[in-house]
This record gives C-alpha cells, structure tokens and sequence, in this order.
C-alpha cells in the first residue's frame, strides 16, 4: 500500500506519517518512510538519533554522478534518464525501531547549473517505490 501525505504547511502531516508507520510496525508490517518534505523533519519527529546528520538522497553527489552518467549540477550534459534505483530503498535508508526511512531532500534553486539530473534520479526512485515496492510506503510530502 502507498500513501501520499500531503496538504498545508503546519496541519501535522510529518506527525501523521510518523504515527501511521509505528502503528503499521507494532502491527508486523513492513514500512518505508520518505520524507520528500523541503522541510525534512520526519527523522527528528521519528527520534531518530543524530536525525540532523541523515543524508538526504539529493546530497549524494557521487551516488547521483555514478547512476546518472553527470555531475550534478553541470549545465549542457546529457545523462540517464532510466538510472538503476532497485537497491536504493535498501541501502541508503536509516532504520529505526522497525521503520526505514528515506529522506529525498531538494533540488538546488535555478543559478546552480541544471538541476535535471537531480530531478530526475529522485523522480526515478519515487516511480520506483510507487510501482515496485513490496511494503508500505508512506511519502511526506
């Protein structure tokens, strides 16, 4: 099952997704979490220890260059636009008390370079998850 919160800033949304998945844990199911928020704040709702040190997927330069064929940020490249994003769910997400989490982060603002490849790695995964997935996912958005 797939979940997308959403609505307006400040009705409880990263609180609802945190509650839903513990509930969803205590009761032996399997849950991802995403925090696809501008304001990630669902590690630190989570208690998640050192939540302020959880990468954010749009911060993995490196994961992001080795996936999609460019550096991140670069202006008149051409790169993948069908990246391998199977196992990310898997290894770069924080779990916790049964939960995985996995925190998007955001695209840079426009004066940076093209943020394309960017954009498109994180619609990848997300395509991925709400597809594939074999759990719950619960997106706070």
């Amino acid at each position: 099952m797939k979940f997308a919160i959403t609505g307006k800033g400040g009705v409880g949304k990263t609180t609802f997704t945190a509650l839903l998945g513990q509930y969803l844990v205590q009761n032996g199911q399997r849950v991802l979490l995403v925090d696809a928020d501008p304001a990630t704040s669902l590690a630190s709702v989570l208690g998640i220890p050192d939540a302020d040190g959880v990468v954010p997927i749009s911060d993995m330069s490196d994961l992001i260059r080795e996936r999609m064929g460019t550096v991140p940020g670069t202006s008149g490249a051409y790169f993948r636009m069908n990246p391998r994003v199977d196992d990310i769910p898997d290894t770069h997400c924080v779990e916790h008390e049964g939960l995985k989490l996995m925190v998007m982060g955001t695209v840079p603002k426009g004066g940076a370079g093209c943020a394309c490849a960017i954009n498109t790695f994180l619609k990848t995964i997300i395509s991925h998850l709400i597809l594939y997935a074999d759990e719950w996912v619960l997106m706070d958005m």
